[in-house]
């Protein structure tokens, strides 16, 4: 794929901070910063960097999906309470899929896992 304007302002919108916003989110984003650019555009250059692997999709059940512009394999954790996804490192799970294989005595090629908990802003919130 050609490597666009548009294309580069979403990368950039999505890098800029770790909101993991949906399209429209991202869209309002980009719009609020100036940039000249459509929902469609947005939305379509999104499914082609996901499928490239530039970027990660991340299917959150009843929700609209969300977009991250890490795409290392890491996890997410969804808060039950504000809905912010919050990244949690690979390295924090080691083994997981040697472990996964073990359980199941299958070849694991990839790992998409959610977590579901309170995040820490939830939590210091309800501790005040």
């Amino acid at each position: 794929m050609y490597n666009t304007k548009q294309r580069n302002e979403i990368l950039t919108t999505l890098s800029s901070d770790k909101l993991h916003p949906t399209a429209e989110e991202l869209y309002r984003l980009m719009s609020d910063r100036g940039c000249n650019i459509s929902i469609a555009t947005v939305y379509r250059n999104l499914k082609q960097m996901c499928e490239e692997g530039e970027i990660m999709r991340i299917s959150v059940p009843n929700s609209p999906d969300r977009y991250d512009a890490v795409n290392d394999g890491h996890y997410h954790l969804i808060c039950d309470y504000c809905g912010r996804v919050v990244d949690i490192e690979k390295q924090s799970l080691p083994n997981l899929a040697q472990i996964a294989k073990q359980a199941s005595n299958c070849e694991i090629c990839n790992i998409k896992l959610l977590f579901y908990g309170i995040c820490h802003n939830c939590t210091q919130q309800a501790d005040n």
